[in-house]
């Protein structure tokens, strides 16, 4: 028969065996829940990507499982993208996605599709703008070419009325009214002030 104190040694020892064992189980798995990219270069990436190009963020919108974002293309060194357009991602890093990209700030996008929304991820090299990454992508694919922003829509004249405009007597009778009560407010300022 086990005494008190062999019995409490030996579940103490099995529920630290427990433990131990369910903390390799979560350490080994973890690593395969992770994104894994194959090594790439940039020069793969861009030879991958549907098109490059980059552009300052606006709105960012979870739809389902991935953010949505709203893009102004300033330049383009790969492909035809239009100055407005929408990039998607994965939500989660482990996902290999970009997740929530801050509005306002400026991406290098390598991007797969033939229109919108195009598909990035973290293994296809987009990334925040720095010189570094723009002169590695220029040096694959060339200099980018500046999208222009669109021309304001040219201004145009409306008819407000058929109505002919005011004639000058109406235009001119509240000022007159004006000028008539002040001559009266100084007459009988005047007389009081004679008192």
């Amino acid at each position: 028969m086990l005494t008190t104190p062999l019995f409490t040694r030996l579940a103490g020892a099995l529920v630290a065996a427990l433990l131990a064992m369910s903390g390799l189980v979560l350490a080994t798995a973890a690593p395969a829940f992770a994104c894994r990219c194959d090594s790439a270069d940039i020069e793969k990436q861009s030879n991958r990507a549907d098109a490059v190009f980059v552009a300052e963020v606006g709105d960012v919108v979870e739809v389902g499982k991935q953010f949505e974002y709203a893009l102004t293309v300033t330049e383009v060194f790969k492909g035809s993208v239009e100055r407005d357009t929408v990039v998607v991602s994965h939500q989660q890093a482990t996902a290999c996605g970009l997740g929530k990209l801050r509005p306002g700030t400026e991406y290098v996008f390598l991007v797969t599709g033939d229109a919108p929304p195009y598909a990035a991820d973290s293994c296809g090299g987009s990334g925040p703008v720095s010189a570094k990454r723009l002169a590695e992508v220029e040096t694959v694919l060339g200099p980018a070419e500046a999208v222009p922003a669109p021309e304001p829509p040219a201004p145009t004249m409306t008819k407000v009325e058929d109505a002919s405009p005011p004639s000058v007597s109406r235009l001119a009778a509240p000022g007159g009214a004006a000028v008539i009560i002040g001559l009266l407010g100084l007459v009988v300022v005047g007389r009081r002030a004679r008192r």
